[in-house]
C-alpha cells in the first residue's frame, strides 16, 4: 500500500498546479475512439490488439489513429507483462501526415481490496518516426517511461468507476525536453457487457508541458474492451 500512497500524494500535489498549466499553455477538446481486444493461446499467453483514433481542434478534425499488435505473458493471477508493436498515422501542422513505428513494453499489477481494485502499471516505450523519410528517420528516438494509477470502484448492476492518473519520463530531448513533461488525469466509466467485454467512456485531463508548445487537451473517449484482467 505504500507505493499507492505515494502515487495518491503526487497526483494531489499535480492538482494544485493545474491552474498553473491551463493558464501558460494553449487549450483543445478532443474526442477519441478506441476498440481493444485480448484473445487467449493458453493459461500463460495471450494475444493483444488496439486500434485507437482521435480527433483534435474541438473534435472536428482527424488527427491521429494507431494500430497495435502484440503478446501477453501472464505471471500470475496479478501480474502481467505485455509487448507490443505500433503503427501510427498523425497529422502534421499542415495537410500532410507522419507515420510512426513504436514499440513498448508494460508491468501491469492488480491488487484486490473489498470492492476498490488497485492497477500500477509501468511503460517503456519508444518510435522511429518516418522511417527512411526524413533526415532522423531511421534514429530510434522519444524513449518514454511511463507509470499509470487507476483505482476502480465495484458498484451494482454492473458498473465500476474508476480515477487514473498517468506520468510521463522522457529521456530523448528532441522535443519535449528532457524529465517529467506530460501528465494525465482520468474519470471513467465501465459496463460489463459480459464476463468480459466492457463498455467504457472516460474524460482525460492531459498536461504538456516543457515542450516546445505547450498544451492542455481536454478528452472525452468512448471504447470497447475484451480483458480477462478485472
Amino acid at each position: 500500500m505504500k507505493s499507492y500512497k505515494i502515487n495518491i500524494l503526487l497526483l494531489i500535489a499535480f492538482l494544485i498546479n493545474c491552474n498553473y498549466f491551463s493558464q501558460e499553455s494553449q487549450k483543445d477538446f478532443q474526442v477519441w475512439t478506441n476498440l481493444e481486444s485480448e484473445a487467449g493461446i493458453n493459461k500463460r499467453w495471450m494475444v493483444h490488439v488496439q486500434q485507437q483514433t482521435r480527433f483534435i481542434e474541438n473534435a472536428s478534425t482527424y488527427a491521429y489513429s494507431y494500430f497495435d499488435l502484440g503478446g501477453l505473458y501472464r505471471f500470475s493471477r496479478n501480474l502481467r507483462f505485455t509487448f507490443n508493436y505500433i503503427y501510427v498515422d498523425k497529422k502534421r501542422v499542415d495537410i500532410s501526415y507522419s507515420y510512426r513505428h513504436q514499440f513498448e513494453g508494460y508491468f501491469t499489477y492488480r491488487k484486490k481490496i473489498g470492492k476498490f481494485v488497485f492497477f500500477d502499471r509501468l511503460l517503456g516505450d519508444m518510435q522511429f518516426k518516418d522511417y527512411n523519410a526524413d533526415a532522423q528517420g531511421n534514429r530510434l528516438r522519444d524513449f518514454y517511461v511511463r507509470n499509470k494509477f487507476t483505482v476502480r470502484y465495484k458498484l451494482p448492476f454492473k458498473f465500476t468507476p474508476y480515477l487514473a492518473e498517468e506520468t510521463y519520463y522522457k529521456f530523448d530531448g528532441m522535443y519535449y525536453e528532457k524529465g517529467f513533461n506530460r501528465i494525465r488525469i482520468f474519470g471513467g466509466l465501465l459496463y460489463n457487457l459480459t464476463d468480459l467485454w466492457l463498455a467504457e467512456v472516460f474524460y482525460m485531463m492531459e498536461f504538456n508541458h516543457d515542450a516546445k508548445t505547450p498544451t492542455n487537451n481536454y478528452v472525452l473517449s468512448f471504447g470497447i474492451v475484451r480483458t480477462f484482467f478485472q
